[in-house]
């Protein structure tokens, strides 16, 4: 489950399969969503913001019953201060990009 400390997701708590240091969370109508595969892409309409991990992520075991659970990753996460553009979070390449170029300036 991922937290996080300030910006729009302040306050939230959502399941993540992986912790990784830059995340992109989503939000349309008031829910927030974690795009932390790295499948995922935005829907239109979404709207995109980027979060840096803070500290070191843990797993947890969650078990739902009915033979279903899995492992979940724990993480805190703080609003960047300097934001993608939104074309740059749109693609998965250009995410991948700025996430590169900005590792050590967040």
């Amino acid at each position: 489950m991922a937290t996080f400390k300030d910006g729009p997701a302040q306050g939230q708590k959502l399941m993540l399969k992986r912790a990784p240091i830059f995340l992109r969370v989503v939000e349309k109508d008031g829910k927030f969503d974690a795009l932390d595969q790295l499948s995922d892409r935005p829907e239109p309409g979404e709207k995109i913001y980027a979060y840096k991990i803070i500290g070191e992520p843990t797993a947890v075991h969650l078990y739902f019953g009915g033979g279903r659970g899995g492992w979940y990753a724990m993480a805190e996460y703080g609003f960047c201060k300097t934001q993608p553009t939104d074309s740059e979070m749109r693609t998965n390449e250009g995410w991948r990009k700025w996430c590169m170029e900005n590792i050590h300036h967040q």
